[in-house]
């Protein structure tokens, strides 16, 4: 039976072997958004060593098991399922290579509903960095705007300046309805725990504008080989292009700073309309897909 144990802040020293080892890095699954989110969504994990893999469940509101981490390529699949979630079981934001694996493996038994609101949208981090072309030239004009009117700077996020950024956070609750909705209220628990801890979670990274002095924008992601992953940002409504502006110079800086990096993963748009229109007009090259998936033997 797998015992399942509250995320802490010590197991990164496991946990960042089972994420080196899948095989596709959902968001979903890092370490800062599993641990940042866990007192709101109850998530746990179980270890099998043996196996490699390292079992996810969520516990609020009610138990959903994710799929786990570690070595998928394996050909024991159905044993391995069954084994330890019975005759029927679910899943929840399955990637898409595991689904094809399982697919091989569990055929007719399997079955699987597309989770589109939790796609996690991919982008050249090239395109980020320089919105070049025809294609970028609305957004292109939106940031040289900024810049021609607004005194500004980017800074990366250092310890030194974690009061400011959470103080801007503080204030950006302020103006959205004091973060009251449950969504909002979830996420600023979460950012406030990784920034209180910063200095301790590995690969983490972010960045500011400032401007006169001022954080009027700011995004904290995380590096993942090939890829950085941005799992917060925030923008002073008093400045219109301020989201165009801090997505571009965080991306330059990126680039900058390691140039391994190819891809931006800018997570998913949870159905919102809105934002789905906005992800969309940054033309991603790609989409990290997830599903729902039913197995029964």
């Amino acid at each position: 039976m797998l015992q399942y144990n509250d995320i802490k802040l010590e197991d990164i020293s496991f946990f960042e072997y089972y994420w080196k080892i899948t095989s596709q890095r959902a968001s979903d699954y890092s370490f800062p958004i599993l641990w940042g989110w866990a007192g709101d969504y109850g998530y746990r994990t179980a270890r099998e060593d043996d196996k490699d893999l390292l079992w996810i469940r969520q516990t609020i509101p009610r138990d959903y098991d994710l799929a786990p981490l570690g070595n998928w390529e394996r050909p024991d699949w159905a044993d391995v399922i069954r084994e330890r979630f019975g005759d029927e079981s679910e899943f929840w934001l399955v990637p898409e290579k595991l689904l094809k694996i399982w697919e091989g493996q569990f055929g007719k038994r399997l079955e699987a509903e597309d989770m589109r609101g939790s796609w996690e949208y991919l982008y050249d981090i090239k395109d980020l960095a320089m919105l070049p072309g025809n294609r970028y030239m609305k957004k292109r004009n939106r940031v040289n705007h900024f810049r021609r009117n607004y005194d500004h700077s980017f800074r990366p996020i250092t310890p030194e300046i974690i009061p400011e950024v959470m103080d801007f956070q503080h204030a950006w609750c302020q103006a959205n309805n004091g973060c009251t909705n449950k969504g909002l209220l979830q996420e600023n628990h979460g950012i406030l725990r990784i920034l209180n801890n910063w200095e301790t979670i590995p690969r983490i990274v972010g960045g500011v504008i400032e401007v006169s002095g001022k954080i009027a924008a700011y995004t904290i992601g995380e590096l993942a080989c090939d890829t950085v992953l941005v799992h917060f940002e925030k923008a002073s409504l008093e400045y219109s292009a301020a989201y165009q502006v801090i997505n571009k110079e965080f991306m330059c800086h990126m680039h900058q700073e390691h140039p391994e990096l190819t891809v931006v993963n800018r997570e998913e748009d949870l159905n919102d309309p809105g934002l789905r229109e906005a992800k969309m007009s940054y033309l991603p090259i790609d989409f990290i897909k997830k599903y729902k998936v039913r197995i029964k033997f």
